[in-house]
């Protein structure tokens, strides 16, 4: 048998649990040493081992590589065969398989067998994609491994299984102190950075929260609302229209935001996001809660109004199925539409329990940091956050094509929520 050094912090690995949470900051041997311990475990006994993240494109965007250059670098091709998607144990039948969970929901609900499970970038995985994937992994004895940076106190993953740890849970916070490989490189990034950007070193090295949310791109709009009292309850006003706004995921998830003018005030009631359901069952959601809906008020992206080899285009499905819509002119730069939505949420009231998920996205969603050119990239992420966030900028084109036209017909519908109806002083 191979040895394989790890770093003494992570001993625990190989205590058995059902869940091992690892976080903390750059330069911790997280992922290196999750990687050795696994294929330690799948050199010892038969394992089937799950390696995923919220999104993965190609086998590029996975661990592969690094759990290759492991196995190159030990010596252990006599142990094991990496493969263009998979890598196997020789003779003991373990095998590693590289999943994203968004374009692969429908997949993951029928894996059977896995003993393994390693998240890695964990703070990226949406609660959706946890419902889905932990009682997907029933096999007895099996375990989920969690990886992840901190980067915002609301962060599903942080929450989960840091903040509500589960009982049968090993969550440890480690750092670069933790790592005896941490090489002078690194040390001298890290010394530079803490002399220059404190706040920046607190998070990128010690693990600590970004205080500064650093690339955010609505961040400070959403702490404004909040602290404004804008984010609470908000009760629907059924004289006032409601419209929504859709993001349309092909092989990926699906959003919608429900809003309404009232007066100068846009009023944001609920947020809905599904991945590999069909079209119908979309359809079915909206026309299932009692509002008020605006003629044609169902806007669409520019891709809604195209057809496929399927058959017609997702704005006349939609049409047939009694959600009358519009399609929005295509964007060929998305920065305006983000210019827009932050101003339209200095004007805008959101239902802190019907829009609690979507905030949280809006409030996450972030430019990427491009490590070689040392700034963040032109376009923000696309992660479990992109949805709602591109669902939200629609909205505010669409809120803002509404804003000199919407029209209050008088009804007497219900609040589909049934809530009681109360409001906030001003």
């Amino acid at each position: 048998m191979a040895h394989l050094k790890i770093p003494k912090a992570y001993k625990d690995l190989f205590t058995p649990s059902r869940y091992k949470v690892y976080y903390g900051g750059r330069g911790s041997a997280k992922s290196e040493s999750y990687a050795r311990a696994l294929l330690i475990q799948g050199m010892q006994e038969k394992h089937l081992i799950l390696c995923t993240r919220e999104y993965q494109v190609s086998i590029q965007d996975s661990v592969h590589r690094l759990l290759a250059a492991t196995i190159a670098n030990e010596g252990l091709d006599h142990e094991y065969e990496v493969l263009q998607s998979t890598i196997r144990h020789r003779s003991n039948g373990t095998e590693f398989i590289f999943k994203g969970l968004k374009h692969n929901i429908t997949e993951i609900k029928g894996l059977q067998g896995v003993t393994r499970v390693w998240a890695e970038e964990a703070e990226n995985i949406s609660d959706r994609s946890w419902e889905v994937l932990i009682p997907t992994i029933r096999a007895a004895g099996s375990e989920i491994w969690v990886s992840f940076n901190c980067k915002n106190p609301n962060d599903p993953t942080y929450v989960r299984f840091v903040k509500n740890a589960p009982e049968d849970a090993i969550v440890k916070k480690v750092s670069w102190r933790d790592n005896p490989f941490f090489p002078d490189v690194l040390r001298k990034e890290m010394e530079a950075l803490q002399k220059t950007d404190n706040e920046g070193y607190q998070h990128i090295w010690e693990g600590e929260f970004d205080t500064r949310r650093s690339g955010a791109v609505y961040a400070k709009q959403i702490a404004k609302a909040q602290s404004d009292g804008r984010i609470t309850r908000v009760p629907y006003d059924p004289s006032s229209e409601v419209f929504t706004a859709w993001d349309l995921g092909w092989a990926d998830s699906t959003a919608i935001w429900w809003l309404q003018w009232v007066g100068r005030e846009l009023r944001w009631l609920e947020y809905y996001e599904n991945t590999g359901e069909q079209l119908d069952h979309y359809a079915q959601i909206v026309k299932s809660k009692n509002y008020n809906y605006m003629l044609n008020g169902h806007y669409l992206p520019h891709d809604g109004g195209q057809g496929n080899i399927r058959g017609d285009s997702v704005g006349k499905q939609l049409t047939s199925m009694g959600i009358k819509n519009q399609i929005l002119t295509r964007e060929t730069d998305i920065n305006p539409g983000i210019d827009l939505l932050r101003q339209t949420i200095s004007f805008s009231c959101f239902d802190a329990q019907g829009c609690k998920e979507g905030l949280l996205a809006l409030e996450n969603y972030a430019y990427k940091w491009d490590e070689d050119r040392g700034v963040f990239k032109s376009k923000p992420d696309h992660n479990w956050t992109s949805h709602a966030a591109d669902a939200a900028r629609y909205a505010a084109i669409a809120a803002g094509k509404l804003k000199c036209k919407f029209a209050t017909i008088p009804v007497n519908k219900p609040d589909p929520r049934n809530h009681g109806i109360s409001w906030m002083a001003g």
